[in-house]
């Protein structure tokens, strides 16, 4: 008897299916750098618990300061530091305060103090004024951005050419925060119309870091500040290639100040 073996072909129907999508790329991840030592002059992230700051000490001696709470700009304490200035050993210094008074206008510090110390590894900074005595260390430059490599005070940003929004707070002149909205660089030098003055002034690198030299005329019939203000423009930040920057002004007799927060773009 012979056997008869019946092969029975199968199909699969695809019919409605659909290929699955291709997996999403996933963003590159930015590794970190380590961070960039301490070294005896720089731009320094520091904490003091009740405020954070960022500190610039050039190695002439010169400090400039900005305090904040959260986001808010709260302080600005500058001044010229002697060689025998420490943490325990600290010096007069102006100091503007934006937000201590009850209306916000700013009020200048009577009798503030500030003093650093630097180590092989960490910078000790000390501060006193009426709000109180604060100390706190930073252990590195602070960076473009977090995990980069790159510091603010040693590898300048090069071009910051551009229009800039923000905001301005003033002490000096009894008037609240305010937003800045074309605050514009041409290479060297700037100009922005804030708080009824307009602002015109020049740009220098010092040296050859990121922090620039600043001096400012300012005009306008409804203007309150002095008519020559200086200070520095210190870098806040780089991220994916966009500055913030903080233009600190000053009067020569440290009773007004007039301090611009901003972002280029």
């Amino acid at each position: 008897m012979r056997t008869t073996l019946l092969i029975v072909p199968v199909v699969l129907l695809l019919a409605g299916c659909t290929a699955a999508s291709p997996a999403a790329t996933p963003p590159p991840v930015k590794e970190s750098a380590a961070p960039v030592a301490v070294g005896t002059a720089g731009i320094y992230d520091v904490d003091f618990g009740q405020f954070a700051g960022v500190y610039t000490l050039l190695d002439d001696g010169e400090f400039y300061g900005l305090h904040f709470l959260g986001d808010t700009l709260a302080g600005q304490p500058h001044g010229q530091l002697s060689p025998d200035n420490t943490a325990l050993a600290k010096e007069p210094i102006a100091w503007a305060n934006f937000v201590d008074d009850g209306r916000r206008v700013g009020t200048m510090e009577k009798a503030g103090v500030f003093g650093r110390t630097f180590s092989d590894t960490d910078l000790t900074a000390a501060i006193s004024g009426s709000m109180g005595s604060f100390s706190a260390k930073a252990t590195a430059q602070k960076a473009w951005e977090p995990g980069s490599g790159k510091s603010l005070y040693l590898d300048p940003i090069g071009d910051v050419s551009g229009s800039y929004t923000g905001n301005l707070r003033t002490v000096g002149i009894q008037k609240q925060q305010e937003a800045v909205k074309d605050l514009r660089i041409d290479g060297d030098s700037f100009t922005v119309e804030a708080s009824g003055c307009t602002f015109e002034g020049t740009l220098t690198p010092y040296q050859s870091t990121g922090v620039f030299r600043l001096t400012a005329t300012t005009s306008g019939a409804d203007c309150l500040l002095q008519p020559e203000l200086s200070g520095i423009v210190t870098p806040l930040s780089v991220v994916d290639g966009v500055p913030q920057l903080a233009f600190q002004l000053d009067s020569a007799d440290a009773t007004q100040a007039a301090v611009f927060i901003v972002t280029r773009g």
